[in-house]
């Protein structure tokens, strides 16, 4: 039924909140791959400044101690772990530049971090080869398929406007020495990786803008979708107004049956009813249980059934009703008021507190 509406409504906070869950949430993967790119290349960049220092201290540490043991020389030991340790050092700080770039990429698109068992269970439904042809009827892998090509159409681009300038720059390398031509061939690829770097980024926002455009278009919810999530959320109205009904009823039942304790009712004679409890140990007397209409007779009935005194006193009925809640003791400003129909229960009763 869903399938057959619309989709004309945004996702709610509680299907985000579940897509999030399990690791459903929208990254450009475009813009991580630059970000790294970038931090790589900065990073190699001040590598390369240090590179003839590093070289040097290579050379160095081979003729101290390398070459010191002839078969060290011969079975290659000594120049193997040499070699080995200057481009570990060469290539750690590149290493750690790209990882942390994309960990704080990651972070940044991802709102925090993010832990989503569900994504790693194992879907047998991709394995489907039906699922892969349909796949390929669908717009995102259109999309992917254009972005990948504009990359390559980007990257040959440039790299041919890049040649085509530097074509005199390529012809002097001949007559420069080694030094002029590392430097000569580090300020060309220099300006090859950020020319192409400017063109990829308009290509990574715009993939980045994309994602989340067809992240929030593929959450986005029929009417009847939305009016069943706000059901499980809320409640059912008929549920909870059944809810409701019956915590009234419970409610009532329990005010009811504090009536033959009650030591007076006030009443308007028919409209309110108040019964007013006092006894030693309390303050000031306290309203046990009120009601209007029906529930006044009923309270009524009930006291008088309990031979429980019954006083028509309209004013005071409808000021207690008004003023005073459920199990609080009466206000001073009708202490008077309600001390003049004690007194009247008591001489009743020829009973003196």
């Amino acid at each position: 039924m869903a399938g057959a509406q619309q989709r004309t409504e945004k996702p709610t906070g509680k299907r985000l909140a579940e897509a999030r869950r399990k690791g459903n949430v929208p990254k450009s993967h475009e813009l991580t791959s630059l970000a790294v790119l970038c931090a790589g290349w900065l990073a190699a960049s001040f590598q390369m400044a240090k590179l003839p220092e590093q070289f040097r201290a290579l050379v160095d540490r081979l003729w101290t101690h390398g070459f010191a043991d002839w078969e060290n020389v011969l079975s290659g030991n000594a120049l193997a772990v040499s070699v080995f340790q200057a481009m570990l050092l060469m290539a750690a700080p590149v290493v750690m530049a790209a990882l942390v770039t994309a960990l704080a990429v990651n972070v940044v698109q991802l709102k925090g971090f993010l832990f989503a068992p569900k994504a790693l269970e194992p879907k047998f439904s991709k394995l489907n080869p039906l699922n892969g042809l349909k796949r390929f009827a669908q717009v995102r892998f259109f999309a992917e398929t254009a972005k990948s090509f504009g990359k390559i159409v980007i990257v040959g681009l440039v790299l041919y406007s890049v040649f085509q300038s530097e074509q005199e720059s390529f012809a002097a390398l001949v007559h420069m020495d080694l030094s002029a031509i590392g430097r000569e061939t580090g300020r060309i690829v220099f300006r090859f990786v950020w020319k192409a770097g400017a063109f990829l980024l308009v290509l990574a926002v715009l993939d980045f803008v994309y994602q989340r455009w067809q992240y929030i278009k593929d959450l986005m919810m029929t009417k009847q979708e939305v009016k069943e999530e706000h059901k499980q959320s809320e409640g059912n109205p008929q549920i909870k107004s059944r809810i409701r009904s019956i915590q009234r009823t419970l409610a009532r039942q329990r005010m009811m049956a504090k009536v033959p304790k009650a030591t007076v009712v006030v009443t308007n004679p028919t409209h309110y009813a108040v019964a007013l409890l006092y006894k030693e140990g309390l303050q000031a007397p306290k309203v046990v249980a009120k009601g209007m209409n029906l529930i006044a007779q009923n309270i009524i009935r009930i006291a008088r059934e309990h031979r429980v005194p019954v006083v028509q006193n309209p004013p005071l009925a409808r000021a207690l009703y008004h003023q005073v809640k459920l199990d609080q003791v009466i206000p001073e400003t009708l202490y008077r008021a309600v001390a003049k129909v004690l007194a009247y229960v008591y001489q009743q009763r020829r009973f003196k507190p």
